[in-house]
């Protein structure tokens, strides 16, 4: 049973919630609370594994709440709901709120939203891991790239072209941007699958608001294990993207599939920037301990844990299931050369080009999956359909 706790400081909307989904009855465990206050009273009985707050409430308002869910059960998917058109209150909505639905929000967005958790449990069963990923507001970029973002936001003859190149080379700047765009904020019935088209609904002064105002991307997040490189992981990141995108433009896969491959590549290990700046503890034999698990889980969960997080920002489950079995795509259980053959080809073929000695789990090819689809012999093709001019040259020198 998903336990679910709806908030909203409204009698008749909670009532109008309670009948709504009463058809969930034997899947979900629902509780209603009318303040942020009595939600958290309720919380603090039974943990829930979804929240559903309004935005607009006296004493505490959806935000607070969700900060305060965020804070102390980290565990738990955070929603809100809100009919709000300011954008000063949507950046507020952007740490704490994993998703946002606008209201009215009809009964089967909200269904899908609260049933996509059931999905995502099975995803990730460590109960520790999916806590520090629900922890996750915001992701390091790296400094070089956030000044230069920040630059090109304060010109005066700033392009979109400049901004999206910048933005779409960082996994970080990456998945906010395509996460706020996804948000129920914009009202959008597709979901985007590029940067280009995320800034065109997000626009830039929203996104100059984000940047300036620092709740969108962070510099300042550490880097708690050693040796982990930023900048080496955001070239290996669209490196991985742009052989993705060559691989299934070469198969003649559909456009809209290329650019989910692009996407994908950029975003396929964000997880090691997750399990890469969580605390560790104090000097002494905990911390030791604490660098040899970091770097098992590093190697053996990092596509799990980033899958989890772009799950809970609502990102298509195409690419999170791409991104989660990226080592292992016959898991994925695609028919044919889809998506996640994609991403697991293109991460391989990025990663011998540019070998890293920091990153010794990368993976093999998986040759007997390529054999089932009878693809076994298109590895030639595929290096020679990836130009090298698509490839960052930077990371040679790293």
């Amino acid at each position: 049973m998903i336990r679910v706790l709806f908030v909203d400081d409204e009698t008749r909307i909670l009532e109008g919630m309670r009948r709504s989904m009463y058809c969930m009855r034997s899947e979900w465990q629902m509780r209603f609370a009318d303040s942020g206050t009595h939600a958290l009273e309720s919380l603090e009985q039974e943990p829930a594994d979804v929240v559903v707050s309004d935005m607009r409430m006296p004493d505490m308002d959806g935000v607070q709440l969700l900060a305060e869910v965020k804070r102390l059960y980290p565990q738990s998917m955070r929603l809100i709901l809100s009919g709000e058109s300011d954008q000063e209150r949507i950046i507020r909505a952007t740490g704490p709120a994993q998703q946002y639905l606008s209201k009215p929000c009809d009964a089967p967005t909200l269904k899908t939203a609260i049933a996509r958790t059931k999905k995502l449990k099975g995803l990730l069963t460590n109960k520790r891991l999916a806590e520090i990923v629900g922890s996750v507001d915001t992701l390091p970029s790296p400094p070089k790239a956030y000044q230069e973002l920040l630059a090109s936001l304060r010109s005066d003859d700033a392009s979109t072209d400049e901004i999206a190149r910048i933005i779409r080379r960082d996994l970080a700047m990456t998945a906010k941007i395509v996460n706020i765009a996804n948000s129920g904020f914009f009202g959008l019935r597709t979901q985007v699958q590029t940067v280009e088209r995320a800034m065109a609904f997000i626009g830039v002064d929203t996104i100059t608001a984000l940047v300036l105002g620092q709740e969108l991307f962070a510099t300042e997040t550490p880097i708690a294990f050693p040796g982990f490189d930023l900048e080496r992981l955001a070239h290996h990141s669209f490196d991985t993207a742009a052989c993705a995108r060559a691989i299934a433009r070469h198969e003649r896969l559909p456009g809209k599939l290329a650019e989910a491959a692009f996407l994908a590549g950029v975003l396929h290990d964000l997880g090691k920037l997750v399990l890469a700046t969580r605390t560790p503890p104090a000097a002494g034999p905990q911390r030791e301990q604490w660098l040899a698990d970091t770097r098992t889980l590093i190697d053996t969960q990092h596509a799990e844990v980033g899958a989890y997080l772009l799950g809970l920002w609502s990102f298509p489950d195409a690419i999170v299931e791409a991104i989660a079995w990226h080592h292992d795509p016959a898991q994925c259980g695609e028919d044919t050369f889809g998506l996640c053959g994609v991403l697991h080809v293109a991460d391989i073929m990025a990663h011998e080009r540019f070998p890293n000695a920091l990153d010794a789990a990368s993976g093999s090819l998986q040759t007997a999956y390529l054999e089932h689809l009878g693809l076994a012999g298109r590895w030639p093709e595929w290096q020679a359909a990836v130009p090298e001019m698509e490839l960052t040259t930077t990371v040679r020198t790293l």
